[in-house]
């Protein structure tokens, strides 16, 4: 798992870097090299892995992370879904800590933690002005599949759509060359609203009573107030506050949902009456017809029934 190298591990702090070569066609390597070019001037321990396969993240880290008796520091040259994947191998929540840098073409959870666009300046800050906090994180249990925690957010329907396509675009791939891949979300946006096809549900919050959604559009449970490459679905959502925020849209015309999108960006969809964000400590969504489902941007299967929870905190250091 990983190609491992680096230099000696002493007694003090260290970093385990994960480097996702491919995150944004292929700028993860030409960040580590400018990472480890700084590292080694400073004098900084470290060991670097090589992530060479899907899901490789989990999978090391649920090593790195188990039967720890000191921190363990987990630096990711990567995008959400690589942080998405970090996330989901921790065995130990007390000691590790993460932290990140802007690797990726989306980087939705380095701007909403507020980490510096500029490497440099944003690796001097870890390095030399290190600021630590708690963040909540979530997991969500859909159908028969194993629970799985997110970082971001986790939605289905709408968001869920684009993300899926995305995956198997390659506009992204050539977007990402010119630095525009932000841009592949809202072109695939705006196609989805007009080739989708939605299905009723029933949402029930925090336990209660029922609620008809007819003509589901997305339901998107956050821990951060920007998902899909920056756009603020749940503006005011705080990750530290211990609740779930969602966005929920519903029962909208196309034209409807094309001027949704638009206000978005401009944090007034709530304008809407068929859009409607709050708090929660669980929900609970169950769909007539199987819906992709999205963890941090990721896609990794549809389903019809998915319960949200809001659990957990995470050490992360910028």
């Amino acid at each position: 798992m990983g190609d491992k190298e680096g230099m000696q591990i002493n007694d003090g702090r260290h970093f385990e870097v994960l480097i996702n070569p491919s995150a944004s066609s292929g700028r993860g390597m030409r960040v580590w090299k400018k990472v480890k070019k700084e590292l080694d001037a400073r004098g900084v321990p470290y060991r670097k892995h090589i992530l060479k396969a899907p899901s490789e993240a989990t999978l090391l880290v649920r090593d790195l992370t188990k039967n720890l008796l000191k921190d363990c520091h987990l630096l990711v040259l990567g995008g959400d879904g690589t942080l998405n994947e970090v996330l989901n191998g921790i065995e130990d929540f007390q000691h590790t800590v993460l932290s990140c840098l802007r690797t990726g073409s989306g980087n939705d959870f380095a701007a909403n933690v507020g980490i510096d666009k500029n490497l440099m300046i944003a690796l001097d800050q870890l390095l030399n002005h290190p600021m630590e906090a708690s963040l909540d994180y979530g997991v969500v249990r859909a159908d028969e599949h194993e629970p799985r925690r997110f970082l971001i957010s986790c939605g289905m329907g709408y968001d869920a759509d684009i993300c899926e396509e995305v995956s198997k675009s390659r506009l992204k791939k050539v977007m990402n060359r010119f630095g525009l891949g932000k841009l592949v979300y809202l072109m695939i946006g705006l196609k989805q609203i007009f080739t989708r096809s939605s299905t009723d549900a029933v949402l029930y919050l925090d336990g209660k009573k029922a609620v008809h959604v007819p003509k589901l559009f997305f339901l998107v449970g956050m821990q951060h107030p920007c998902e899909g490459g920056g756009v603020p679905f749940c503006p005011d959502a705080n990750s530290g506050d211990g609740m779930l925020d969602f966005c929920l849209a519903r029962d909208m015309s196309k034209g409807k949902a094309l001027l949704g999108v638009a206000l978005v960006y401009f944090k007034k969809h709530l304008l809407l009456r068929n859009i409607t964000c709050g708090q929660c400590k669980t929900m609970r969504l169950v769909c007539e017809k199987p819906q992709w489902i999205h963890f941090d941007g990721e896609t990794p299967y549809q389903a019809k029934e998915v319960l949200w929870v809001g659990r957990g905190k995470l050490r992360f250091e910028k």
